[in-house]
């Protein structure tokens, strides 16, 4: 029984922890610009999908208002090179940088860090040839040190290790919660570069998952509702009682 009302207790309080992940592997060389593209699209001096497509997050269930969380090891490089020790800052990249804004439905981040994780979140169709959001711009507020982020369908964002901290590894810092955009049913990862992603080298491996779920009351089995409206008549009875 207490098991049972924990789950029903846990069912209705919003901020609830949810225990869903989705380990996934980006390449280097997977170019957020291509998100949510159709076969044969080109863009950013040489690349194309599927070949430098970017990764689309499977196994993660969200809706708009959740909150998600980042756990990222690897690296990636902007040249050829090795999957290891490519840079110091490893999911958290290396030199300050702005990217190229291709445009077309994505707009692109400003003032990140090159060779770095980066997200987008895209509806149910393609962003080709839909309205470019505004792009988002880490010099301001805390810059890449912000706790949470609101971007919305269509704006890149960093993520890189998806702690405040950088450079310090993943068990520095607070963890930082990206909250899922309205009209958002698709997460994409890729890494930060200016052009021609296809010669990047490197990944990361990225463990996303649900920090705690937006401000929607979760339905209850049937059998639950009878325990609560039981709990709240016997409530009701010890009220009059210490009334009487």
């Amino acid at each position: 029984m207490k098991n049972f009302m924990g789950l029903s207790l846990l069912g209705i309080g919003l901020g609830a922890s949810v225990a869903v992940s989705a380990a996934t592997i980006v390449p280097g060389s997977a170019n957020p610009n291509l998100a949510g593209r159709a076969g044969g699209y080109t863009c950013c001096s040489g690349d194309s999908v599927p070949g430098q497509a970017a990764v689309l997050v499977n196994g993660l269930s969200f809706v708009s208002g959740d909150r998600l969380a980042f756990s990222v090891t690897g690296s990636s490089s902007v040249g050829p090179g090795t999957s290891t020790g490519l840079n110091p800052g490893a999911p958290d990249g290396s030199a300050p940088f702005s990217m190229t804004n291709y445009g077309d439905g994505i707009s692109a981040a400003l003032s990140v860090r090159v060779d770095a994780l980066m997200g987008v979140f895209l509806g149910a169709t393609s962003p080709t040839g839909g309205v470019t959001p505004a792009q988002l711009d880490f010099s301001t507020g805390l810059g890449l040190a912000f706790t949470t982020l609101s971007p919305l369908v269509g704006q890149m964002f960093f993520i890189g290790d998806g702690r405040t901290t950088l450079n310090l590894g993943p068990s520095a810092g607070t963890e930082q919660a990206f909250v899922v955009p309205v009209g958002a049913t698709r997460l994409f990862l890729g890494s930060s570069d200016g052009f021609g992603w296809f010669n990047n080298s490197g990944d990361f491996t990225v463990d996303a998952r649900i920090l705690d779920v937006g401000p929607t009351v979760v339905p209850l089995p049937a059998a639950a509702w009878l325990l609560l409206g039981g709990l709240g008549v016997l409530g009701g009875v010890t009220r009059r009682r210490a009334s009487a």
